[in-house]
Parts: C-alpha cells; sequence; structure tokens
C-alpha cells in the first residue's frame, strides 16, 4: 500500500476530471495511488478515467451503482485502505505539483495534526480571488471560509492552526480518519453532500486534534455552491437545498459538548428560526429536513450519545488526547510562488 491515497469521488464530472486527474499524477511526493469513485454519473466520466487508467497503474476506477454522494464515495475509498494519510481532492480541483508533498510534511513534523489544508484559490490569474485557507468557527454551530473571496496580493498568509480544512483538498492521517469514525463511519453519510467537513473540523477540535494551514500547499478550486448566496440559491435543486437546511441540524444536534449545548443551541435560534421561515414563505420543499431530522431522531440521539461519550473519556484521562503529545519545533516552509 502506497504512503498516501488520493480520494477522488466524481459524479458527472467530465469536464474536469482529466485536469484534475493531470496535477495528481504530476504530484512530485512519489508514493501515492488513485482511488476514484464514481457515483454513477451519466456523462462519461468513468471513459474519461479508465482511459487515463490504461495508460498509469496509479489509477483506479471504482463504480458505484448509485449515488452515494460525497461522504460515501469517500467512505467507500477509506474503508478498503489502509494507508499512512488521505488527500481528498475535489474533482474541480488543480493543485500545484508539490501541494502533496509539502502537505505531508506538515502532517509528520507534529504528531498532534490530524488534518493539513492548503491555500485554495478561485482561478489561476496573477492576483486571483482566494477560495479558503481553511475554515473558522462561529459561535453559532456554524463554520465558514476563512479568507474567502480576498485578493491574494492583499491577504497574510500565516502558517499554523486553523478550526477545520475544507472539504475540497484536505490531508487526513490515518489515525485521525480511525479516531473519529463513529458507528463504522468517517463522513456521516446522514449529510450526504455538503456540511461534512464541518462535522469532520467541529469532531476532530472535540478530541483533541488540530488542523494546519500551510499556503506553500496551493491549488485553484473554482467553488460554485455556496448556500447563504440567495442568487446562486434559486438555481439549485430542491435535494441540495433541503441537505444544507438538514445538516446544519445534524452540526447541532450531534456535536455540542453537554455544558456548551444550550448555549450554542441559543446563540443558533435566530438564524435557524429565519431559516425555517424561509423556507415556509419560499422554499417549502426545504421543509422536509425538519421531517428527516424528526423521522431519524433516534439515530442522531444514538451518535450523539457516542460522541459525548467518547469526549468525557479523553475528559477524563482514558483516551489520550492527540493535543497531548508534545509540540515539536518545525521550521517553516518557504512558500511557494507559482500557480497551477
Amino acid at each position: 500500500m502506497p504512503s498516501v491515497l488520493l480520494s477522488i469521488v466524481t459524479w458527472n464530472s467530465a469536464a474536469v476530471i482529466e485536469q484534475c486527474l493531470h496535477s495528481a499524477l504530476t504530484q512530485t511526493h512519489p508514493d501515492f495511488e488513485v482511488w476514484v469513485v464514481d457515483n454513477a454519473s451519466a456523462d462519461d466520466t468513468c471513459a474519461r478515467v479508465a482511459a487515463v487508467a490504461a495508460t498509469d497503474p496509479r489509477v483506479q476506477l471504482h463504480r458505484l451503482p448509485r449515488n452515494t454522494g460525497f461522504c460515501g464515495g469517500h467512505n467507500y475509498a477509506l474503508d478498503r485502505t489502509s494507508s499512512e494519510a488521505v488527500l481528498l481532492v475535489n474533482p474541480d480541483v488543480v493543485m500545484q505539483t508539490d501541494y502533496l508533498a509539502l502537505a505531508l510534511q506538515t502532517l509528520r513534523a507534529d504528531a498532534r495534526v490530524g488534518t493539513v489544508c492548503g491555500l485554495l484559490l478561485q482561478s489561476a490569474d496573477a492576483n486571483p480571488r482566494i477560495d479558503s485557507t481553511g475554515m473558522e468557527a462561529l459561535p453559532d454551530g456554524r463554520f465558514r471560509l476563512r479568507q474567502h473571496g480576498q485578493r491574494l496580493q492583499d491577504a497574510v498568509l500565516t502558517t499554523g492552526p486553523v478550526a477545520g480544512a475544507d472539504g475540497a483538498l484536505p490531508l487526513y492521517r490515518r489515525t485521525f480518519i480511525d479516531d473519529l469514525r463513529v458507528e463504522g463511519q468517517f463522513f456521516d453519510e446522514r449529510f450526504f453532500a455538503h456540511k461534512e467537513d464541518w462535522d469532520i473540523a467541529w469532531r476532530g477540535r472535540l478530541f483533541g486534534w488540530l488542523t494546519v494551514f500551510n499556503p506553500a500547499c496551493r491549488a485553484v478550486h473554482p467553488r460554485e455552491f455556496r448556500p447563504a448566496d440567495l442568487r446562486r440559491r434559486l438555481q439549485l435543486g430542491g435535494n441540495i437545498k433541503a441537505d444544507a437546511v438538514k445538516n446544519q441540524w445534524l452540526l447541532l444536534l450531534k456535536n455540542p459538548p453537554r455544558r456548551e449545548l444550550p448555549t450554542t443551541l441559543l446563540r443558533a435560534l435566530p438564524r435557524q428560526l429565519g431559516i425555517l421561515l424561509y423556507c415556509l414563505l419560499l422554499e417549502r420543499p426545504s421543509l422536509r429536513a425538519y421531517r428527516y431530522v424528526w423521522q431519524h431522531w433516534g439515530s442522531i440521539r444514538q451518535a450523539r450519545r457516542l460522541i459525548q461519550s467518547r469526549i468525557q473519556q479523553r475528559e477524563q484521562g482514558q483516551v489520550p488526547l492527540a493535543s497531548d503529545a508534545p509540540a515539536p519545533k518545525v521550521s517553516q516552509p518557504t512558500l511557494a510562488t507559482s500557480l497551477p
């Protein structure tokens, strides 16, 4: 088994997958393999991947009979491999050739680090806008992209811990993946897609892991989906919009520790009431999100019990925190200046 698995989940990704695979296969770190897990694409995504796989044995195509979403697709790869680390790669991402090498260097430098994220840019222009520099946590149980929309030349970029990694291109340590599993799953497949990276970021922090942003790791990610953008939201399918509502409640019900739960819910309530009113007046199909939470309350409560039990075990010293490990002295890498 190579030291790193690159996991790419596709669904009708024919327009972008070849460029993504090219950036993956030209990484300077030599010891990796690429799994493309296809979620029953209706276009020629699989044919394009198969053509690349025929010329490079590092690429494997795994075709699923139905669309299992971002979560199910990546879980498929995670459950069937044992590499030291896993780099999740969105099919619309184009990486700088040293992205993996630099991210892996950062991960290996400190045993407390479970996740490494890089600088994601919206284009390869001379002065592009930033897509993300990781995520920051908000008091009401949400996360948001750090420095999203800033011009690169105006941004201050510093290597260091952040609240979480955007799901488009995070490097995960295998022991982090296994530690965060709940009922066998790393990604909670009830999320299907969207905000699952919030869930991982929140749980990782609760379990004592660090996420580190390294601006020398660079890639282009032209983000399209942002649920809070109402103009863009009107163009989205009903399932995506309902998932965005449902997944926020999954986050709020599963993750806050007992002592923080009342405060978190009180802070979240004004926004969530506003979303409910919006759904009642303008987006009634999304009301099924609330029905889903009600119907699956038993399984959600069970997941919460398991997560809270794990938190309690760590607080009582029964399970060591990753952050309890001594921090090594790490030299700062030189920032790369070229773009993909």
